[in-house]
């Protein structure tokens, strides 16, 4: 690198430190030269005189540089290393205190326009756009996760869902083609063919994309939204359509996991199946409400009975409670059931 480079390239570094052109040219002069009057600054750095006053205060008080007493007033800089980190210090602490006085702030001016911006489909117009949004929407579930997506994601993917997978989310990954079991997730099934990339969390956001099957020829096109009717759009082709007629390869209900809440039905079912077969007693706990009523609905039972009926679209399960009553639960905009599941837990 040659020194012209090279002094380019610590003008913009200091720069990035909050430095002003001036005041990186003074600085740097001032590291080459030692000792210096003001005067010799101004020559030598080309700052205008009436100028490098006002730039050697700025430096003193950033806590770069050290001014004598008496008349020419002599400046030098402080040790590099002790200097830089105090003024890296003072700017981290400074952004925490911006970042606090504006978050609430910012929050709560985001809040009043976000229920009009949930009807929105919002457009992701480029391959990192649309992994930055799935992370993020990934990152944000706290019950269940369904995603399906290529083998060519799943590096970029995979460190975040294992982290999700850690906090007690249930995963439902489906994978396009052909795919290794990967055992960080609740379930992994396969469909061999291809598709659309579907991230839904808590049933409350959502990215699709479209034409992801050939990234090295193919532009994708993604979508971000939180419109709650083409969620339930999404949610149902994923669970009904995707997920079963997609081959089972691996689950973790039974072996390694024994306790998960579902914002799907049909989810919860299955892990009920799987433990019930392996001899387990099972206890569940529901959250929603009352068909009838419309009142907020809490209710713990042993699952005497699940029913699924692909062709006919009816998911239910069967609970009695402590008291004998028997209880029919169903799932999103139930009518059938006595109760419709908010969400399903299941304990073993």
């Amino acid at each position: 690198m040659s020194r012209e480079s090279n002094a380019e390239e610590l003008m913009l570094k200091l720069r990035n430190l909050g430095l002003t052109p001036y005041e990186a040219k003074a600085y740097l002069v001032l590291l080459k030269n030692k000792v210096m009057t003001s005067t010799q600054i101004s020559k030598e750095a080309h700052i205008p005189q009436p100028r490098v006053y006002d730039v050697l205060k700025s430096l003193e008080d950033k806590g770069l540089v050290i001014v004598s007493e008496g008349r020419p007033k002599l400046y030098r800089v402080e040790e590099p290393r002790k200097a830089l980190k105090k003024l890296v210090d003072r700017i981290v602490e400074k952004v925490k205190e911006d970042y606090l006085s504006l978050v609430d702030v910012l929050e709560e001016m985001y809040a009043s326009k976000a229920e009009e911006a949930r009807e929105e489909i919002w457009k992701l117009n480029s391959p990192s756009r649309i992994y930055d949004k799935i992370l993020d929407v990934i990152s944000e579930a706290q019950v269940e996760l369904l995603i399906s997506a290529y083998d060519h994601m799943l590096d970029k993917l995979k460190p975040r869902l294992k982290k999700l997978s850690r906090k007690g989310v249930s995963i439902c990954l489906i994978t396009y083609g052909y795919s290794e079991p990967q055992k960080y997730v609740d379930e992994h099934r396969v469909k061999k063919t291809i598709g659309t990339v579907i991230v839904i969390a808590d049933r409350s956001e959502m990215v699709f994309v479209t034409d992801w099957h050939d990234p090295l020829r193919i532009i994708p096109s993604g979508f971000y939204t939180k419109n709650i009717h083409l969620i339930r759009l999404f949610n149902e082709y994923f669970i009904h359509n995707l997920r079963d007629f997609a081959e089972p390869i691996y689950t973790s209900w039974g072996k390694k996991v024994f306790m998960r809440k579902f914002l799907n039905l049909v989810r919860a079912i299955d892990m009920i199946n799987i433990l019930k077969r392996s001899g387990r007693k099972v206890t569940v706990k529901v959250s929603g409400r009352y068909v009838k009523t419309g009142e907020k609905a809490f209710l713990e039972g042993e699952p005497i009975k699940t029913v699924y009926n692909v062709a006919e679209g009816i998911a239910q399960i069967f609970i009695r409670t402590a008291d004998g009553k028997e209880v029919s639960i169903g799932g999103w905009q139930a009518y059938l059931e006595d109760v419709e599941a908010e969400y399903v837990e299941v304990i073993s």
